[in-house]
Order: structure tokens, then C-alpha cells, then sequence
């Protein structure tokens, strides 16, 4: 066996500037990641004959399966399939649990570091000795400990590597990729546990998990800096001039019609850049309906994730609240030459239709590929498909170079003002809510209730770094009524 430590092989070459760690550094194999474009699932069909092998064999895939865009598979140092791990992303791939095709990639990635972790030190996933300390799992939990000492990574993460391999290990069982008697010594220990969460409708309960001793306990924590907070990522909420800027920029038509669109989206309903994105005309048309439908109404809700036609982060139902005038502004966009000209380009997928979405590039294009979008392009028989070039799947690129170019605009006539993501503007959200209703003289009570259900925390402790952001509020008191008037027109006190 190589030596106990992949740690130890990790050397910065004279000359080179310092450069953050990452987990791909600390091993010598080569494994990697691929993705094939255009995959098809199939099955080998194979009859015994009288050719020198004895049999012969056929691939067959069904035209009724469609194909799956960007699939990873996980290649090993000499070059060839790593075969265990790429039958195990295979048995994932239509499974409910796995909410688009990044969540597999994101497996692979974590699989593929247990292979260069067992390359390394020369063993296989399959040695499981009796001593339990001893087997390879644990072995590799330990190492991700000492990974987790000595360099600056998350405990989450780390954690997410280890809970992909107790999840390899129990599906390579259930799926009898490997002999039942292999696996006679446990790779790892299942254990439950009660954790607190919030369910769709903002009612905290305890609910019981599985999980298991390769996760990592760890009291590191991540301490966002001043400004900062953490919410799915380290986001910086803007100050109230920040966004009397950007909406000044907006008049000066500094952002296209459809970042500012999308941005007035973000800060209105805290929806996050893969929600905005995925957003279908069906679902402002309705919206906008039921507000015609009823003068009274200020408010329409939009219900994105699961079933309905707007993605959300693991598929989790989010109620979205869009203002009667933004419901007004997305209709006249959609009715707009400029957005059917989108719509009709050969690369939209569904072109002039409800279906399609509410944004597009100037190449027909999502900005962000919905996962209803990869799951209709595996119906071969819809009408959709004539004409239309094969999915590259899209993951907000395109966005972020507009937003890149806005802020560049701003800076030109304003060098102090600060960059920020598309993902601030949700933060943003949610301190504008406690900002405004402070101000009114709501309890924290109320706001920590409000902000909890308008961005769908399942953390409690999320929420309350929203509520603990602003330590003296002073700063705020000169906020004046027209912080509500750009942003909550129209919006109830209930």
C-alpha cells in the first residue's frame, strides 16, 4: 500500500502563485469526468452461437426513451470506464430522487474522488475486511477528516462527498451490481435522527433521517464577512442606494429588457436564478388571468418546483409573490415582436407555444435549461422535435454575462459601485422585508415567520441570520416610504 496520506503528495512548484486547494489537488491518480452530449439508455441483447466467443451481442436502445444531455461518466487513470461507478450513475438516472442531470454530475464528481482516494493507496472499493476501522469506506472517511483539518473546505461539502459514497454502496446492493456475500461487512453504519424542518406552508415539526458514520462532525463553521450572510452560498444583500442605482440604470435602459425583467423577478420574489429562468408563459398568463379575473387582487402567486413549469432548487415547492404590475410588465414583454422573435428561432425547443419560456437568448436559447425541457426531448414522437438542433444544456452563463455587462455600465459613471450576483439579489429580498417591516414596527416574531415562508428556509437558523444581519438600525431609520413604493406596491400587511 502507498503511503497512509494522499495529504503529503500536495506541493506548490516554485514559481507558481498560491492558489486555493481543491480536492482534485490533493490526489496523484488521474480519474476524471467526462459528459457525453447525447446519450442513449439501452439494453445489451446477447444469444449464445457458434462464432470462436461462443455468443454474440447487440445493443438495443428504445426511440421511445429519448436520450439524456450531458451525461457524466466516470473514467479511470488507465484510461478505461470505471465500471461499478458508471452502472451505479446508470441505475440513477431515472430515478424520482434525482432532480436534473447536475445532481449527477455533482455524484460522479464525488465519486470520482473515492476512486482517485483507492487509486492512491491501492485498494478496492470491495475491500471490506472484518475489521471495521480497516475498510475502505472508513479509511476514506478518515482521510476526509484530515482533509477537512488541514485545508480551508466546508464541512458541507466534505460531507456531501461521504453521503455519496454511502449512497453508492447502498444502491450498488439494491441493484445487485456486485455479489450479495461482497458486501457481507458493512461498508458503513445507517443511522437515524430527528431534525428540525419547515414544510411548504411555514409549519416547523421534527422529522426522522437516515444517514450515516461516515458523516463528519465538525463545530466549523462558516463565518460570512461583514455584509455578508449565508443562504445557499455567501450572498451580500444590497443597500437601499445600491438598488436606487440599479433601478436608474434600468431607465437609462443600461440592462436588456429581459435581465431587467429577470432582476425586478429576483427582488420581488426572492426566486433564485434557476426559478427565474425556467419560469413558463403558461404561468404568467394564468397569473395574469386571475388577476383580471378579480380587480380586487394586488397579489398572484406563481407555485414553482415538482410538477409545476419552473425549476427550484431539489425540486422543492416554492410559492412565489409577483405584484400585479410585474404580472403587467411580463405580459407586455411576452406579447412583445422582440419575444416572439425569440421564440420562433430554430433553437427554441418549443417554440411560439405556452410552454416555452418567458425568457430567451437572441439564439432562441434558455437561459437555463429546465428540467421539463430534458424530460419533453425524451418523447422522440412530439411534434417539438422537428427542426430542432440537440440540447446543450444551459446553466445561466448567459445571464451572468449580462448582469457582468449592466455592472460595467453602472461603474463607468459610478467607480465605486460594487459588484454583486444574481444570487445577492435574493438576499436583498429578504433584508428588504425585515428593513420595511421593522420600520412599520412588526415584531421579529412576524418577520421571522414572513421571511421564512416567502424564501422557503428549511434552517430556521437561515432565517435568523436575515433577522440578526442589521446589529444597529439606526442606519435605516431614514429609509423613506418610497423604499416601499419600488418595492412592495401593491403588497398586503397581512
Amino acid at each position: 500500500m502507498l503511503g497512509a496520506s494522499c495529504l503529503d503528495c500536495v506541493h506548490i512548484p516554485m514559481g507558481f502563485s498560491l492558489m486555493k486547494t481543491t480536492l482534485n489537488d490533493l490526489f496523484i491518480s488521474s480519474a476524471r469526468v467526462i459528459h457525453l452530449g447525447y446519450f442513449h439508455k439501452g439494453s445489451l441483447m446477447w444469444q449464445r452461437s457458434n462464432s470462436p466467443e461462443g455468443y454474440e451481442y447487440s445493443f438495443y436502445h428504445s426511440e421511445q426513451l429519448g436520450y439524456f444531455p450531458k451525461m457524466p461518466v466516470i473514467i479511470q487513470s488507465n484510461g478505461l470506464p470505471w465500471d461499478i461507478g458508471n452502472a451505479y450513475l446508470l441505475g440513477q438516472l431515472e430515478k424520482p430522487s434525482l432532480s436534473n442531470m447536475r445532481t449527477l454530475t455533482a455524484r460522479a464528481t464525488h465519486l470520482k474522488y473515492y476512486l482517485q482516494y483507492l487509486d492512491d493507496t491501492e485498494q478496492h472499493f470491495l475491500d471490506l475486511p472484518k475489521l471495521y476501522h480497516e475498510r475502505a469506506p472508513q479509511k476514506f472517511r478518515v482521510f476526509m477528516s484530515r482533509v477537512l483539518d488541514k485545508h480551508d473546505f466546508s464541512a458541507e461539502h466534505i460531507n456531501n462527498v461521504l453521503s455519496t459514497v454511502a449512497h453508492f454502496y447502498t444502491n450498488i446492493r439494491y441493484e445487485s451490481l456486485v455479489p450479495e456475500e461482497s458486501l457481507g461487512n458493512k461498508p458503513f453504519t445507517h443511522i437515524k435522527k430527528s431534525i428540525l424542518t419547515t414544510n411548504r406552508v411555514g409549519l416547523v415539526r421534527n422529522i426522522e433521517v437516515t444517514s450515516s458514520d461516515l458523516k463528519i462532525k465538525s463545530s466549523r463553521r462558516h463565518s460570512p464577512s461583514l455584509g455578508q450572510l449565508r443562504d445557499d452560498g455567501t450572498l451580500r444583500p444590497l443597500s437601499f442606494e445600491e438598488q436606487k442605482i440599479i433601478f436608474e440604470a434600468f431607465r437609462n435602459e443600461y440592462a436588456s429588457i429581459e435581465l431587467e425583467l429577470m432582476m425586478k423577478i429576483a427582488l420581488e420574489t426572492g426566486a433564485r436564478q434557476q426559478t427565474v429562468c425556467t419560469l413558463s408563459i403558461s404561468c404568467v398568463r394564468a397569473a395574469y388571468e386571475k388577476l383580471e379575473n378579480d380587480a380586487e387582487l394586488d397579489v398572484a402567486v406563481i407555485t414553482a418546483g415538482r410538477r409545476y413549469k419552473g425549476d427550484t432548487k431539489g425540486g422543492k415547492l416554492n410559492r412565489l409573490f409577483f405584484s400585479r404590475k410585474l404580472i403587467e410588465s411580463l405580459m407586455v414583454y411576452i406579447q412583445s415582436e422582440r419575444a416572439e422573435h425569440r421564440r420562433l428561432h430554430i433553437n427554441s425547443f418549443y417554440g411560439d407555444t405556452n410552454e416555452n419560456y418567458v425568457f430567451l437568448t437572441r439564439s432562441g436559447n434558455p437561459y437555463y435549461t429546465a428540467q421539463r425541457e430534458i424530460t419533453d426531448r425524451q418523447d422522440l414522437k412530439s411534434a417539438l422535435h422537428i427542426s430542432v438542433p440537440i440540447i446543450v444544456p444551459k446553466s445561466g452563463q448567459a445571464l451572468r454575462n449580462e448582469l457582468g455587462r449592466f455592472i460595467s455600465r453602472i461603474q463607468k459613471g459610478n467607480k465605486s459601485f460594487k459588484k454583486f450576483s444574481f444570487h445577492d439579489l435574493r438576499a436583498t429580498m429578504g433584508m428588504n422585508i425585515v428593513r420595511s417591516f421593522r420600520i412599520r414596527g412588526y415584531p421579529d416574531s412576524k418577520i421571522f415567520d414572513y421571511v421564512r415562508q416567502r424564501l422557503s428556509h428549511n434552517n430556521i437558523r437561515t432565517t435568523e441570520s436575515y433577522l440578526n444581519f442589521d446589529s444597529d438600525l439606526s442606519e435605516f431609520n431614514e429609509i423613506q416610504n418610497e423604499f416601499g413604493t419600488i418595492f412592495f406596491e401593491g403588497a398586503s400587511d397581512d
